[in-house]
């Protein structure tokens, strides 16, 4: 233990005890550094978020006018609604509510198997309580898309309802929408934050993948 401590022990090299003057750093230029290192500190934050969103997001494009689109936006729309008279305890959350119109939407689509049907029928039944959902339904939402007239949809679940996921994408597949996989486009922003960087003649590392 001695020998192991002794190893510690200054061997009268490296620092000489004299303190280095430094050259002060005017404030704009601590500002710009400041700025230069948010900004590729927010693009690394943003991309690792998309492909942590790819790996547990459900993402599906599908038309507006898509009769399970139509009713989740009516859900959401409702649900807000009704918050302006309730407080969002009492009401949950709002994916709940739209993945609840999901399944009802889905569920009477007039070309699902009747497997399937069943399966979305059991589910609906069993979780007739909303609150019954809370542990499970973790996202499902619903937002207009880039392209004109196309709505986003995005699920995730606890993989007790991995069955019924796997029914209502199907469904959604089957009825014209577009699943998508791997880590989505950068948004708007990242964009912005990338082209701000350079052009102050700084490059946006690390690099972020589309």
């Amino acid at each position: 233990m001695e020998s192991l401590m002794n190893s510690l022990a200054p061997n009268g090299s490296g620092h000489d005890g004299k303190r280095r003057r430094t050259q002060p750093v005017p404030l704009d230029e601590k500002f710009r550094r400041l700025a230069t290192f948010s900004g590729k500190l927010g693009l690394h934050l943003a991309a690792r978020s998309r492909v942590h969103d790819s790996c547990c997001l459900h993402v599906a494009t599908l038309p507006a006018n898509h009769s399970v689109s139509m009713a989740m936006f009516s859900a959401g729309k409702s649900y807000f609604e009704k918050r302006k008279t309730s407080t969002a305890r009492n009401l949950g959350s709002p994916h709940l509510f739209v993945w609840a119109a999901a399944i009802l939407a889905v569920k009477n689509l007039p070309d699902l198997p009747e497997l399937d049907r069943q399966t979305l029928n059991a589910h609906a039944l069993a979780y007739d309580v909303i609150g019954n959902l809370a542990q499970l339904v973790h996202i499902c939402s619903i937002s207009k898309a880039w392209a004109k007239d196309t709505a986003k949809v995005e699920f995730s679940v606890a993989p007790e309802l991995d069955t019924v996921l796997d029914v209502v994408l199907r469904a959604l597949t089957n009825s014209g929408a577009d699943l998508k996989a791997g880590p989505p486009p950068r948004s708007k922003y990242e964009r912005a934050v990338a082209q701000l960087l350079l052009d102050l003649g700084e490059s946006p590392e690390p690099p972020v993948p589309d």
